[in-house]
This record gives C-alpha cells, sequence and structure tokens, in this order.
C-alpha cells in the first residue's frame, strides 16, 4: 500500500465524483496516544447518496460515535480501508464525523469524500490541537503552520487522506517512506522492461 492512498484506495475514488466539496472542517484533539478527530463536510449535488473512504491503519484501533445508528449512514469496513455511504439530501449535505484514533499517531485517517474539492473554492482547514512541539514530526503532511502558544493549522487545497504530523515512533517518516516507494516502483518497471527486453532477443 503506498502512503496516502493504496491501489484499492486509488481505485475507489477513481469511480466518477460525485458532487462537490465545498467545505472540510477538521479538528483532531491529540490526548497521550490517543487522537480524537471532529470533522465536518459540507457537499453540494451529492445526488442519491456520498461515499467517503478512510485507510485503515496498522498499529491503529479506530472507534466511531454512534451516528452510525443513523440509517442514513452505512460504515463498511474492507480491507485496508473503511467506507461511509451516507444518503443525498437534495442540493447538499452536511456531514458530522466523530471518531477516536488510538496506537500509532504517526498516520491519523481522514474520510476523503469522492465529491472532488475545487482549489480557490473549496474550503479546507485542519486544526490539531495537544500536540507538544517534541512530537511533532520533521516532516508532515499537509503542511502546517503554528502560533506559539495555537493550534497547528493547515490549508490544503484538497483534504488528504492522512494527517502525518506526529513524530513516528519507529520507522521511516511518512514522506521518507513516500519517496522509497517511488523510488523502488521506478526500479521495478525497470527491471520488467529489461527482462522483457532480454526475453525478445532470445526469441531472434
Amino acid at each position: 500500500m503506498t502512503l496516502l492512498a493504496g491501489p484499492l484506495l486509488l481505485a475507489l475514488i477513481a469511480a466518477a465524483p460525485q458532487g462537490s466539496l465545498q467545505d472540510a472542517r477538521v479538528r483532531i484533539a491529540i490526548v497521550g496516544d490517543t487522537a480524537h478527530v471532529d470533522a465536518r463536510y459540507r457537499i453540494t449535488d451529492p445526488g442519491d447518496s456520498i461515499r467517503l473512504h478512510a485507510p485503515r491503519v496498522a498499529g491503529q484501533h479506530t472507534a466511531f460515535d454512534r451516528r452510525f445508528d443513523d440509517p442514513r449512514l452505512r460504515l463498511d469496513t474492507l480491507p485496508g480501508l473503511f467506507r461511509l455511504t451516507a444518503l443525498g439530501e437534495g442540493r447538499g449535505i452536511t456531514l458530522n464525523l466523530r471518531y477516536s484514533v488510538r496506537g500509532d499517531l504517526s498516520r491519523i485517517p481522514l474520510f476523503v469524500p469522492e465529491a472532488p474539492s475545487t482549489p480557490g473554492q473549496s474550503r479546507v482547514t485542519i486544526l490539531v490541537d495537544g500536540l507538544a512541539p517534541d512530537r511533532a514530526a520533521r516532516f508532515v503532511v499537509p503542511r502546517f503552520t503554528r502560533d506559539s502558544r495555537g493550534p497547528w493549522r493547515a490549508t490544503p487545497d484538497h483534504l488528504p487522506s492522512v494527517v502525518a504530523l506526529v513524530k513516528p515512533a519507529r520507522g521511516l517518516p511518512v514522506p521518507a517512506l513516500a519517496q522509497w516507494s517511488v523510488l523502488l516502483i521506478a526500479f521495478a518497471g525497470t527491471l520488467a522492461w529489461l527482462l522483457t527486453h532480454l526475453a525478445a532477443r532470445r526469441r531472434t
């Protein structure tokens, strides 16, 4: 699985988009080894339903609030990801999600709707409270800023599927691991081309 979206997640998100993400506001409160996520989405023209996906990260336990008792919401646990389906509500829908992530917080998963955002028009805001400066990773995703005593704040053009702000307890940081993944994919492609080329030469 790649860092921000594995092959299965990419295949699901590659489906025809539903509606448009007008506003996404995510607030994450970190308490020890637990991240409490409160996310609010505003989506226009969602159609009959809108789907959101979040990766399932190894070394984590995710607990959802009781909103999934709502018959308009359905949560499916699939290999490598969560899929949430919400019924559409006319020309627009406002969706609030609350869940807690416990364990390895170096990648905090976010639910990303299939509705695309529009840079310059959509508003995406991510705030992180409770993270001590000495726990912050050297390389973060997305780009965060922080006032002297305020929360960490990011305003990316598009909503990411994970927040990588907490320093990993072990292993490579997220950006470094992503770079190694790209290199390995390029090496595998080059090796496959060489093997195919050599096999073709032997047949001639």
